[in-house]
């Protein structure tokens, strides 16, 4: 079986970086703002903080058995036929979740940049950008993030400086006008779609650099993206208002026409655009690898390049039948929280269970415990 190459810790911080940054970073602020309204900036807050949870419950699943991807573990934990089951069930969601993804790009670019382009092509052309990105291997593209990664952060920051004259603080409040409640349910969003999405690294994490520490790199990534996404969520809001961002699908990109400096340096949507193509290639790519390595593994297999084309296919053809129009996904947005938290944490609780009861009654010492 062909092994994929090594990448730094630094590499792998960057990729969870911009994982997490990923499509939140144009759709979340809506998301939050339509439940928390003014309180949209705790609901971030309350939602990075748990989500960091969530990625420390990863972290421990990526120290049992090292050297395995979420694929291995879960036959050496579960047992061929349950591990089988449960790695197909996995592999599945990766599925959809990478369908979901290139589907939310194919409707953004033809509703708001190429509006007589069929969503179809749009779709097809990042498939196929990303095809090559998962056959030149994790090395290839976690190099290439490192790259990309200066360019993202320096027009982010560029973006929150010119919009500071236009800052309204009235637009956060009151605070806790309603209470504590609609801050805590609006930060359901801001779990699940950033940071349980976070799962697709168990596949990575063997092939990070065994001589450096993985946990901190992990949080690390986790935690600045989680900043990327509570400074977003909060620039809307002071910018644009609540009512306004939880009316709008797309609300930083509305906020990008907004820079005005002078007569000569204008409406930048286009860069909040690149910005956001960035993050969610990347994050399409390493979903794609993801789950070609996974059925590698599955299946067996001397390589996976051979199962980019297929997997190319499933994601395209996904995008078109999971997510048909816009009005469907806007109704799936609604119950998509609780399936992720099924797959991301309740399956993830699972695994960590079953490994220490097997430690136990096999009198073994578990990695805690060495």
């Amino acid at each position: 079986m062909q092994k994929p190459g090594t990448i730094g810790i630094r590499q792998f911080t960057i990729l969870v970086t911009l994982i997490t940054i990923g499509d939140s970073i144009l759709i979340l602020p809506a998301a939050v703002a339509k439940e928390a309204k003014y309180d949209g900036w705790l609901s971030g807050i309350i939602g990075v903080l748990i989500g960091l949870a969530i990625v420390y419950l990863y972290c421990i699943i990526s120290h049992l058995y090292r050297e395995h991807t979420l694929i291995g573990k879960n036959m050496l934990i579960f047992g061929r036929w349950l591990g089988t089951c449960l790695s197909i069930l996995f592999l599945f969601t990766v599925l959809i979740n990478g369908s979901v993804y290139v589907r939310a790009i194919g409707d953004f670019m033809t509703s708001q940049i190429l509006k007589e382009t069929p969503s179809v092509a749009v779709i097809f052309l990042l498939v196929a950008s990303a095809l090559f990105g998962a056959r030149l291997g994790l090395e290839t593209f976690a190099r290439t993030s490192e790259i990309f990664y200066v360019w993202f952060v320096f027009t982010f920051l560029s973006f929150f400086f010119l919009l500071t004259p236009q800052f309204s603080i009235h637009n956060l409040q009151p605070v806790l006008e309603n209470g504590i409640g609609p801050a805590i349910h609006g930060s359901f969003s801001v779990i699940a779609f950033p940071f349980s999405e976070l799962i697709i690294f168990l596949m990575i994490t063997p092939f990070v650099d065994p001589s450096q520490k993985l946990t901190p790199a992990f949080l690390r990534g986790a935690t600045y993206g989680g900043i990327c996404l509570i400074a977003i969520i909060i620039l809307t809001l002071l910018v644009l208002g609540p009512s306004m961002t939880a009316q709008d699908n797309f609300p930083s990109y509305s906020l990008a026409k907004r820079v005005h400096v002078g007569e000569f340096f204008q409406r930048q949507e286009a860069m909040m655009a690149l910005m956001w193509f960035v993050s969610i290639y990347f994050k399409v790519v390493t979903y794609m690898y993801g789950f070609c390595l996974g059925i590698q593994q599955l299946l067996k297999l001397r390589e996976y390049k051979l199962l980019t084309y297929p997997t190319c296919l499933l994601f395209v053809v996904g995008a078109i039948i999971l997510l048909p129009n816009e009005t469907f996904w806007l109704q799936a947005y609604t119950f998509w929280p609780l399936f992720d938290f099924t797959v991301a944490v309740l399956y993830p609780l699972l695994l960590v269970a079953c490994y220490y009861i097997r430690k136990r009654i096999q009198n073994k010492p578990t990695p805690l415990q060495k």
